[in-house]
């Protein structure tokens, strides 16, 4: 009978332990691992340069497409941690999206994919520095229609079926960043960015200009940007 309870008493604090740990893979267990994947949406500002082009619409008639030295864009990522094995979070691998708020005669669209260094400052503050590929789709509006039902309609109306052709020019570069970002919780964050791309050539040769020299009209994307976001880290 000692013996019986000398084993009771030892395998108690066994017991007891064991069923105070929370199993793996609880919400616990969710809220203390690294983030794996990581969703941004936000704003941000740039350089987009070219001069005053007079160009002709589909009605033949001219249209002025003001010079610009700067513009807005509409920005997203989706970055993912490429050390997520060893329990760590300061290797990523970056993709960013943005859309150019340059009006509709005028329109760009840049992806920017690359890789950041983390660095831990404060318990919610980072520091992230990065080195990106860019490349970026400018396209122009043409003037010339394309009806998907051909009618025999010299000049068709915007309603009736027909779209204006879009003459399309990709140029690709490189740069760098460095951002701050603050977690705010477990899964929320907000980040701010600065940064530099600078592009091999500038975006030409569109030939859809009403100009003397059409091949003269270009668009310079090379140059500082800033954005902020907020994103969700899963």
């Amino acid at each position: 009978m000692r013996t019986l309870f000398g084993l009771l008493f030892a395998l108690g604090p066994a017991f007891t332990a064991g069923a105070s740990s929370p199993p793996p893979g609880t919400a616990s267990d969710m809220a203390q691992r690294p983030p794996q994947l990581s969703v941004e949406f936000g704003g941000s500002w740039a350089r987009v340069q070219h001069p005053t082009a007079y160009m002709l619409d589909w009605r033949d008639r001219t249209s002025t497409l003001g010079a610009r030295a700067s513009a807005m864009r509409l920005a997203g990522g989706l970055h993912f941690n490429m050390v997520r094995s060893s329990d760590r979070s300061d290797w990523w691998w970056t993709n960013g999206v943005e859309w150019y708020l340059t009006g509709g005669d005028l329109q760009v669209l840049s992806v920017r994919p690359g890789f950041e260094k983390r660095f831990a400052l404060t318990g919610k503050l980072l520091l992230g520095l990065s080195l990106f590929g860019a490349a970026s789709e400018v396209s122009l509006a043409s003037g010339r229609m394309f009806a998907t039902e051909p009618d025999g309609t010299a000049a068709p109306e915007p309603d009736s079926g027909a779209f204006q052709r879009r003459v399309r020019k990709w140029t690709f570069g490189g740069g760098g960043s460095a951002a701050l970002q603050y977690q705010l919780n477990r899964w929320v964050h907000t980040r701010v960015n600065v940064g530099y791309t600078q592009y091999v050539k500038q975006a030409r040769n569109f030939g859809m200009v009403a100009d003397s020299e059409p091949d003269t009209f270009s668009v310079s994307l090379s140059g500082p940007w800033a954005a902020a976001y907020v994103g969700v880290s899963l």
